[in-house]
């Protein structure tokens, strides 16, 4: 309880936004790194790599993802040449013995090894955080001290003993490395827990149980740059991947999870763009977004808006149909949900209008090829892309938010997949729906936030 309190006073600390208020967090002008959240007693702390400088960890809490408290920062980051020269993702758990622990990435450019696990505790969650050095260890021989980073840790009751997972590599593959422990205070190298043949990583690892399986978590450093993940039946495996096992494109990094059941959300970064201009790639670090996180099956996790960011929008400002098919000037937050029928196998989307230069951007959904991309100014170069299964009779559900303060939007497809995507001049656009043969049905609704927000 001690805890709670101390987290909502934290949010009691929460700065004054001028103007309309941003749909997501907005405490970072520069954006974020790596989030590492976590969840108690309704409260998500959200503990991230700050997007500058050499990214020390910072925190933020929300009951509601409406209300953020202020920014602290919690570890900073070492003195030059020191093992934490640079810090990395990492995670925060409970100890038993009372507290909290810190365990995160030690990084030293010129150092050998390059990485390291280290560690910090404190008493509450807002802090002091003091860091344990005595606690810093390397990998065994067989990992890779180059990579050797993001410690995830959590308590396997399957297995009764904590586990560390780590992004490494093991036999020249990429690899999700395990340590085991009875109390966090002494870690012993166990086999992968998993691994295949890449040439780069399966960063940021997340792991949980859910409904009689294990879901375990990874974001791919390779040209997809997706969140991926395989699933099992026990802790200790085997993984696999399971069915349509990105949950977002490319727009969307470093997915983390925190809360249980119908509360877990994934918490990620939706990218910024090289010099913050639209028709550029995406760059690392970006603005804090969450999706809803849950088992819809066996071996199957989906994605949606969560409750909370549903309830932002109370106002409703259009109804869409077949003969309705105009969203609006996006020059505010909305939401958008709709429920159509096309032919299956057609195109169908959100177009985006700029009303000054007439640029036209695209959501678009292919049901014959199962696959959504977003399309600035058409061009496929950077577009980011998720799959999703394509129904037999062609029914649909879209959920699309957009957040012109921050530039950017999310559109769910089926409350099943997402495709976040970044567009800074989206305030300037009006937006409308598209189907290349029509739609057969379609009932919607355009709902903004009321006044008060």
């Amino acid at each position: 309880m001690l805890s709670h309190l101390v987290s909502l006073a934290l949010l009691a600390a929460s700065p004054t936004i001028a103007g309309p208020a941003p749909v997501y967090f907005a405490g970072e002008t520069a954006g974020v790194g790596d989030p590492n959240p976590y969840y108690e007693n309704g409260v998500y702390s959200v503990f991230y790599l700050k997007n500058e400088g050499r990214h020390p960890w910072w925190v933020t809490q929300s009951a509601d993802l409406s209300a953020w408290s202020r920014p602290l920062e919690v570890v900073p980051v070492g003195q030059p040449d020191a093992p934490d020269d640079w810090t990395g993702s990492g995670s925060v758990i409970a100890d038993p013995a009372g507290g909290y622990r810190l365990y995160y990435t030690g990084h030293d450019p010129e150092g050998r090894p390059k990485e390291v696990v280290m560690g910090a505790r404190a008493p509450s969650l807002a802090g002091p955080w003091r860091k344990t050095p005595e606690t810093t260890f390397a990998g065994p021989p067989d990992y890779d001290p180059s990579d050797f980073r993001d410690p995830f840790v959590l308590w396997n009751a399957e297995a009764k003993a904590y586990w560390m997972l780590l992004a490494t590599r093991h036999e020249s593959k990429a690899a999700i490395g395990l340590y085991t422990s009875p109390d966090l205070a002494r870690w012993t190298a166990a086999p992968p827990l998993y691994a295949e043949a890449s040439p780069l990583n399966l960063e940021v690892p997340d792991l949980f149980p859910e409904g009689g399986d294990w879901f375990l978590l990874y974001s791919d450093q390779r040209q997809a740059r997706q969140v991926r993940y395989l699933t099992a039946t026990h802790g200790a495996g085997g993984y696999a991947y399971g069915p349509y096992d990105a949950l977002d494109g490319r727009g969307f990094y470093a997915g983390k999870s925190a809360g249980t059941g119908e509360s877990r959300l994934l918490f990620g970064w939706v990218a910024h763009k090289s010099q913050r201009q639209d028709a550029m790639d995406f760059v690392w670090g970006g603005d804090l977004v969450a999706h809803a996180v849950r088992r819809t099956g066996p071996g199957t996790l989906a994605v949606s808006l969560p409750g909370d960011i549903a309830r932002q929008f109370d106002t409703e400002r259009a109804t869409l149909s077949p003969t309705a098919l105009e969203i609006g000037a996006a020059d505010r937050a909305l939401r958008v949900r709709a429920d159509l029928r096309v032919k299956p196998g057609q195109r169908l989307g959100v177009a985006f209008n700029e009303t000054a230069s007439g640029r036209a951007s695209t959501i678009v959904l292919d049901t014959a090829k199962g696959e959504a991309a977003f399309l600035y100014d058409g061009d496929p170069a950077h577009a980011p892309r998720v799959a999703f299964p394509p129904d037999a009779d062609g029914r649909y559900t879209f959920d699309l938010v957009v957040d012109p303060r921050l530039g950017l939007g999310v559109i769910y497809i089926n409350d099943f997949r997402a495709l976040s995507f970044r567009y800074y001049r989206v305030g300037e656009t009006t937006l409308s729906l598209f189907a290349d043969g029509g739609f057969a049905a379609l009932t919607g609704s355009v709902k903004v936030r009321g006044e008060a927000r």
